[in-house]
């Protein structure tokens, strides 16, 4: 029997009764799909969870003296200009934090105590405060020094401020409300301050003010900068600074993608398994209704490795097809369900190739058995039926 006809007649049998086949590759199909669908979406999550920590993995950076002193040449616009210049640096600017101060709507209205924070415009940008009303300061208030500022929304309810351009009075000076915020993107410490212009809150005195630079940096970019900020803001005396970055989560994502692929993949061994053992079974079922055609095959000179091959063929192609159906289905449920929420499908097209092929060896292995014993069947049981 030459490898063609073996084929051809594998095909034959298979597809002579279609419907009966497909019942037979169904836990081939399910085994493939599962393998497929499962991976696909696992590299789809993967690549969704990869973006999410990337969004929000560490991109803030805070710069800070060893020793709060009198120096503040790290914090001069010529060593902000180094630190802006490095690579991964999205904005920075400095701050200063400065004691609490009487505050008050009017002359005459009770105090409140409020800490002041000076920043400039670029550090604004890192805080990121979310405007209700009003507007940001621009680099004319820092450059100006203006007596503006802006009041995160529970100190201005504390104060009775309800709109911008109203003023407030601090250590009986008025400032101008330049805008209202209620949230940050960072330093949640500015939820509880008065922002005024960083050149502003210079002029002002203070027992003991903070001072440090903060910045924003790209996704991933923070433990990097964390290194290199001190030595452009003081390559002097780097070590007379000390920088404070988030630890960046590598770790947990990596836990994830690695428990969520081992629970897929143990799923689609377990349906693969099943699909082995449906075929198994159905080939045994049909030796005893083949039994008349075996036997008419070794009468007419059939020989014993002929009828092992051919079962091993049929059972062979059937896994195979089940694996191609199922992959199939699998990349069309991956996609279903990433266009459905909005996500960028991954399918790696070779896990297909590979679902079949591992199919088709499951068939292999399943017809091992029921090959063997149809091997045994004598010329005789055609007469006999």
């Amino acid at each position: 029997m030459r490898p063609a006809d073996l084929v051809r007649e594998a095909l034959l049998s298979v597809t002579r009764f279609p419907g009966r086949s497909m019942l037979t590759a169904l836990g081939t199909v399910l085994g493939a799909a599962a393998f497929v669908s499962t991976l696909g979406l696992v590299s789809t999550l993967g690549q969704q969870v990869s973006a999410s920590f990337d969004v929000r993995r560490a991109t803030e950076v805070l710069v800070q003296p060893q020793d709060q002193g009198a120096d503040t040449g790290w914090q001069s616009e010529k060593s902000l200009q180094r630190l802006r210049e490095l690579n991964g640096v999205r904005a920075a600017g400095p701050r200063v934090l400065l004691d609490e101060r009487p505050t008050t709507r009017a002359i005459g209205v009770p105090v409140q105590g409020v800490r002041l924070m000076g920043v400039d415009p670029p550090a604004l940008r890192v805080i990121g405060p979310a405007l209700a009303e009003g507007r940001l300061f621009t680099e004319y208030d820092e450059r100006n020094a203006l007596r503006i500022v802006l009041l995160p929304r529970s100190v201005a309810d504390q104060l009775g401020v309800t709109r911008t351009q109203a003023a407030v009075f601090i250590d009986n000076e008025a400032y101008t409300v330049a805008g209202i915020f209620d949230d940050v993107t960072r330093r949640p410490e500015a939820l509880t301050a008065a922002l005024v212009p960083f050149r502003t809150a210079g002029k002002l005195t203070s027992a003991n003010p903070k001072r440090d630079v903060i910045i924003e940096t790209a996704p991933g970019a923070a433990q990097q900068i964390a290194h290199q900020a001190p030595l452009a803001l003081k390559p002097e005396a780097a070590e007379a600074l000390r920088s404070i970055a988030p630890p960046d989560p590598k770790t947990l994502r990596r836990e994830i993608e690695d428990n969520v692929t081992r629970s897929s993949l143990m799923v689609s061994l377990v349906t693969l398994v099943i699909g082995t053992v449906s075929i198994g079974n159905a080939a045994t079922a049909s030796i005893a209704t083949r039994t008349a055609e075996i036997g008419l095959r070794r009468a007419v000179g059939g020989r014993p490795a002929h009828v092992f091959a051919q079962l091993l063929a049929e059972t062979t192609v059937l896994g195979a097809l089940g694996g191609a159906v199922g992959a199939f289905l699998g990349v069309c449920v991956t996609s279903a369900v990433s266009l459905w929420n909005g996500w960028t499908p991954v399918i790696d097209l070779r896990l297909a190739l590979v679902a079949s092929a591992v199919c088709a060896a499951a068939g292999l292995v399943a017809g091992l058995v029921p090959a063997a014993r149809a091997t045994r069947i004598q010329p005789v049981a055609a007469l006999q039926r």
